[in-house]
């Protein structure tokens, strides 16, 4: 079964800034982070696959 797309308007998503370095955090590697400017720290994403339009 193919999901229904309705079409029309909307606010365009907020966009996700992701970066790419090979890390570790208590014994579990990270490929994929976040970068908190307020705070100046990384946030590491455990998700290993990357999906979605990159602009």
């Amino acid at each position: 079964m193919i999901a229904e797309i309705k079409l029309g308007l909307c606010n365009p998503p907020e966009p996700i800034y992701l970066y790419v370095k090979k890390g570790e955090l208590s014994g579990e590697s990270y490929l994929w982070y976040n970068y908190d400017i307020n705070n100046k720290i990384t946030i590491p994403v455990q998700k290993t696959g990357l999906t979605g339009y990159i602009s």
